[in-house]
Order: C-alpha cells, then sequence, then structure tokens
C-alpha cells in the first residue's frame, strides 16, 4: 500500500481524534452552553491563536511560502567552509584549496509548464566540475553530467524501465512503497511539495465537520477545576471528551468513506504520482477498517482546560487493545509571546519526549526551549536553543546556539547565524548562514549563500538528447567507459591541483 496515501488518510484521521482542529466556528457560537460545543470550539480558537502568532511572527516568510505553492521557482544553495590552519595542514593541502572549494545545489520547478530541475555543481581547488543535474517536463526526464558528452533522456511512462537498464537490476518494492513512473518523474516529486494552504484549510473544514457530525453529546463532560499554570493558579472550564473503540471505529470508517470519493484528496495524489493505486488502496484500507473488530480500536480520553475559548492546559490519553497508553500532557501560554511545557510518554517505556521553553514579545525575540528525549531512565538525549530574533522591514536576524548532550558525551554547541531577506513584492528571498562549531579545540566554520525567485522560466539542456532507452548494450557498454574515462580525467586534474 502506498505510504504516502496511507499516512495522508490516516493522518487525518489520527490528528482528528487525538486534538481536533475544527473549522467552521460560526456553527457554534450560539450554541457554547453545551459541553460538545465549547470543547469544539476551544479547540478551533487555540488553533487559529496559534496560527495567528506564527504568521504575524513570520508574516514575511508566510507571504512567500503562500506564493511559492502556485508560482514557478529557482532556488540556488551554495555551501562551502573554513577551516582553521592548523586542521588544513593535518589534511595537507593548501588554504586556498579549501577556500576554493564549495558545492552549489539548484532547484526549480514550475507547475503549469511541469518543468523541473535539480542539479549539483561542485568546485574543487576552484576547478568547476561541471553540472550533474536531473531534468524534466511533461514528455521526457533528461540527465546532463561532466561525464559524458551528450544528454540523455527517458521517456516519463518509461522511467523505471531507464534506471533498471542503467543499473543492470529491477527496482524492487520496499517496505510497502510502490515504485512506478510517476513516483520516479521529478516533476512529481517536486510538486507533491506544492500544496496551498487554501487546499488544507478547505480539506481540514470538510473533515473537522465530519467529525463533529459522529460525535454526540455523551461523549463530552463540562467541569470547573483550579490548575496551576505556570506560576498562577487558575479556575479554568474542564471539558472532556471520551470516545470508545466504537467511536473510534465509525470515526474511522466515516472518514474514509469520505476520502474515498473526495476529488480534493484525487487531486493531492495525483500531484504526488499515486491517482493510479488511489482507488483501490482507499478500498483496502476501508475495507480494513470495517473488518477489524472493535475491540481493536484504541480509546481516547482527551482533558482540556480553557480559559475563555482558549486552552490553556492539555491531558489526552490513547489506549491501544492491550491496554497501553500514549498519553501527552502539558500546558501552553500564547500571551505576550508563546510558553510550553509538555511531554509525551509511550506505551510500556520508562522514558519518553518533553519539550519545555519560551519566546519573548516585542521587537528582540529570545527563544528558549529545552527537548529531551528519554528511551528509558539510563539513557537520555537533550537539546537546547538559545535563540534572538529580530526583525527590520523585510530583514528577519536569528543568531543563537543549539546544544546537544547525552550520559556518555560531553555537551556539543553548535553556533549559527542567520540573515534572511524576503521581498515578497519582488519575489525574492535571500539568506546567508554561517554554522560554527568546535571539534577537538579547532573551530570549523560552514558558510550557506541561498537565493531563491518566484516566476522563473525553469531553463534546462533537452535539445537533440538521446533516448536511453533505444541504447543497446553496447552502446551502453561505450557510455559506461566513457564515464570511467572522464572519472579519471578529473581526478587526475583534481590531483594536480592539490599538489
Amino acid at each position: 500500500m502506498s505510504t504516502k496515501i496511507k499516512l495522508l488518510i490516516v493522518g487525518i484521521v489520527v490528528a482528528f481524534i487525538a486534538i481536533v482542529g475544527i473549522g467552521g466556528a460560526a456553527t457554534y457560537y450560539f450554541l457554547t452552553n453545551t459541553p460538545k460545543n465549547t470543547y469544539l470550539l476551544s479547540e478551533q480558537e487555540s488553533a487559529k491563536s496559534l496560527k495567528e502568532y506564527f504568521n504575524d511572527r513570520f508574516e514575511n516568510e508566510a507571504e512567500f511560502q503562500e506564493k511559492m505553492q502556485d508560482e514557478s521557482y529557482e532556488t540556488s544553495l551554495k555551501f562551502g567552509a573554513e577551516l582553521p590552519e592548523s586542521l588544513i595542514s593535518q589534511l595537507g593541502v593548501p588554504k586556498s584549496v579549501v577556500d576554493s572549494t564549495n558545492l552549489v545545489l539548484n532547484v526549480g520547478h514550475d507547475p503549469k509548464k511541469e518543468n523541473s530541475k535539480l542539479g549539483i555543481e561542485p568546485t574543487i581547488a576552484d576547478n568547476k566540475i561541471g553540472n550533474f543535474q536531473w531534468s524534466a517536463d511533461k514528455n521526457n526526464q533528461y540527465v546532463e553530467s561532466p561525464l559524458f558528452n551528450d544528454v540523455y533522456k527517458v521517456k516519463n511512462n518509461e522511467i523505471k524501465k531507464g534506471v533498471e537498464k542503467a543499473s543492470g537490476q529491477p527496482l524492487e518494492t520496499t517496505e510497502g512503497q510502490k515504485i512506478t513512473n510517476d513516483s520516479l518523474n521529478l516533476n512529481t516529486i517536486l510538486s507533491g511539495s506544492q500544496i496551498s494552504q487554501d487546499d488544507i484549510d478547505k480539506i481540514s473544514k470538510r473533515y473537522s465537520d465530519l467529525f463533529v457530525d459522529q460525535l454526540d453529546d455523551d461523549n463530552f463532560k463540562k467541569d470547573k477545576e483550579k490548575v496551576k499554570i505556570f506560576d498562577d493558579e487558575k479556575e479554568l472550564k474542564k471539558l472532556t471528551m471520551k470516545l470508545s473503540s466504537k467511536d473510534t471505529k465509525k470515526i474511522t470508517v466515516a472518514m474514509l468513506e469520505e476520502a474515498k470519493k473526495d476529488e480534493d484528496i484525487k487531486n493531492i495524489a495525483e500531484k504526488q504520482g499515486n491517482i493510479k493505486d488511489y482507488d483501490k488502496e482507499i478500498n483496502d484500507l476501508l475495507k480494513d477498517a470495517k473488518d477489524e473488530k472493535e475491540s481493536k480500536y484504541p480509546k481516547v480520553n482527551s482533558i482540556i482546560y480553557v480559559d475563555g475559548k482558549e486552552i490553556l492546559k492539555r491531558d489526552l490519553t490513547i489506549t491501544n487493545q492491550d491496554n497501553k497508553k500514549v498519553n501527552i500532557k502539558g500546558t501552553n501560554v500564547i500571551d505576550d509571546g508563546v510558553q510550553v511545557d509538555y511531554k509525551i510518554s509511550m506505551p510500556g517505556e520508562d522514558g519518553g519526549l518533553s519539550l519545555k521553553g519560551k519566546s519573548t514579545d516585542g521587537d528582540e525575540i529570545k527563544d528558549k526551549y529545552d527537548l529531551v528525549i528519554e528511551e528509558n531512565s539510563y539513557s537520555k538525549t537533550t537539546a537546547k536553543l538559545d535563540n534572538t530574533s529580530k526583525v527590520d522591514g523585510d530583514k528577519r536576524t536569528d543568531k543563537g546556539k543549539l546544544t546537544f548532550s547525552d550520559a556518555t558525551s560531553q555537551p556539543f554547541d553548535l553556533n549559527y547565524d542567520h540573515n534572511l531577506t524576503t521581498d515578497t513584492k519582488n519575489n525574492q528571498q535571500k539568506q546567508k548562514l554561517n554554522v560554527d562549531f568546535d571539534v577537538n579545540g579547532e573551530n570549523i566554520k560552514l558558510i550557506m549563500d541561498g537565493n531563491t525567485e518566484l516566476k522563473k522560466d525553469i531553463k534546462f539542456k533537452k535539445d537533440g538528447a538521446i533516448d536511453f532507452n533505444s541504447l543497446s548494450d553496447s552502446e551502453v557498454e561505450d557510455l559506461t567507459k566513457e564515464m570511467q574515462d572522464k572519472t579519471e580525467k578529473i581526478g587526475e586534474d583534481l590531483a594536480k591541483e592539490l599538489q
């Protein structure tokens, strides 16, 4: 069964069962006296507050990303490094060689014209190796490389055949993921990441309404309770949603039945190259859901503590058929910044995952968070973020440190300085990222320069391209020999540069 479709559909079901993101608030504004409607409206309002916080904080970036969903774009990322003299001398190469070595990654996609490209251009010791590029249009896939003179192509309905011809062995299905011509198509791969926020909101609204329709008032309960929210004790509304195994089966089946006829999800599947398998896979998934015994479905007990319409504390427990529990418990406040303290415990484990920290508000934002992953009581990995963020017009700077530590080694500090300029009016985004860290007392610096432009015409070489699948066995052998010879020649040239 296709992993993409399975995750897409099952993810919708689990997300709405576990933590309900409800759209269409107008349905509930006049009916908040019932526990059910108060619970659902609180979920919706809290999700809205979080979304508004991120959209306000990252206003330019959010607008730029939204435009990327519909427009053609081209991104270029240049990676380099600065090493200390002492380390360079150990490598036995001149400093000028390291300074003049870099790697450029180019990605471009035009969803309307169905043109895409993905390329890597390495430069070693100021010697440009050439462009290793995979491109695609609505008819073919193209490959160009400094290892051969010509550009080669395969038809979009023969990609799998071409890969097998080049590798000399058949492609096999792995972990339930079918390998098809569509899944190997670069246009399909890059378009799969371009799902607009409008599409997401529309699908979310439809399934949230369906979720609500499956619930009864008896699934909900309303109380009041004094709880501690960080340093404050407050009397809050305590709202409980309980779903039995029977309830979760009913909801799952209903959502899969909706997904079976959902043209929007089918369109997403088509973008991701899975439309041929969609009907069969959704039918298989629906049949399995119907045939599964109710006792095999999880139970859900979700408690939220609400101030007005905003959730400040949550205690969610999902219990499986073996009475093993997943628990998500924590506190969060969005008011003059963000503060969170959450822990996830897994069934049958001593450990879990926790996230604690806060982001201040104002012209200069401080982010301080601790992420702790515990496999058991003896093994713990911690990641600490200490970030300072400033925005001046369309320019954003983030400067800070990530610290990683575990029980068996010394803490590892990774310092960074990120400068991002997002010019939505002129459809351009530029960034520079510097990262440095110490290895055995030596400081190493990594550098990335990036540039993204929207509304770009995606161009690549394809005139005179040779159909790879039309080559005879002897011609494939000649091409292999050509690649070997050119690889050796590049190696020899580099060896001279490094002397």
